[in-house]
């Protein structure tokens, strides 16, 4: 879940859920999540989330009164994650290592078919440009608006190469982060511990393709 995700790369996140009420609530969440994944938002009918709960529909209104409040729910602990990736980059340190570092987590992160096959479904969503899709796309503008400001930030400072192209740097790196996410729900047996290597050379190269500077060798 985004609260956990946010916890491993290093943001003080909300506390966990404590009592009864916040863990059942967290339950038809985690639910939902399956449920979405597997039949996308439209075709997931709130019997589907009660049986995947293991909730009384009476039960299941308690916590939510309809499936929109449920995604929006959803969408709120997305934007807790979000708030996690964006404040650690800003944090002191290597660009790239920090760069690589969120973009490793992440990936552990969706490697859960829930998550990974949420993420999918969010993605249709935001190219159908749906209500759904829309709201997501609100977050990951925040996103966007947070990266773009720190490559801005680093070419000022002259930490990455000066002749960079934020925006096509930008276009990349999402490209490549949302590609590996989609490869590795095809391809569960490929561990993210052998593609670190190479998403931190390929981050290298693109923010400063100086070998020297950034220590890479043929």
């Amino acid at each position: 879940m985004p609260d956990r995700f946010a916890l491993e790369i290093g943001f003080e996140a909300p506390p966990a859920p404590a009592s009864a009420h916040e863990l059942r609530r967290q339950q038809v969440l985690d639910a939902a999540r399956s449920c979405f994944s597997r039949s996308g938002f439209h075709s997931t009918s709130m019997h589907q989330i009660c049986a995947e709960a293991q909730m009384s529909p009476g039960a299941l209104y308690r916590y939510f009164p309809s499936k929109d409040s449920i995604i929006e729910a959803i969408a709120e602990e997305e934007r807790v994650m979000a708030v996690a990736c964006t404040q650690l980059l800003f944090e002191p340190g290597n660009l790239v290592e920090r760069i690589v570092r969120v973009g490793v987590e992440y990936l552990r992160h969706t490697r859960d078919r829930a998550t990974g096959g949420l993420t999918i479904e969010i993605w249709s969503e935001s190219i159908r440009n749906t209500a759904v899709g829309q709201r997501f796309c609100e977050i990951e503008t925040t996103v966007r608006e947070s990266f773009h400001k720190l490559l801005l930030d680093a070419r000022d400072r002259g930490e990455i190469d000066p002749d960079t192209d934020v925006d096509a740097a930008m276009l990349m790196i999402f490209a490549l982060a949302d590609g590996l996410v989609l490869h590795l729900q095809l391809r569960p047996e490929m561990e993210i511990e052998t593609i670190e290597p190479q998403l931190r050379r390929f981050v290298s190269r693109l923010l400063t393709p100086d070998r020297q500077e950034t220590g890479i060798t043929a």
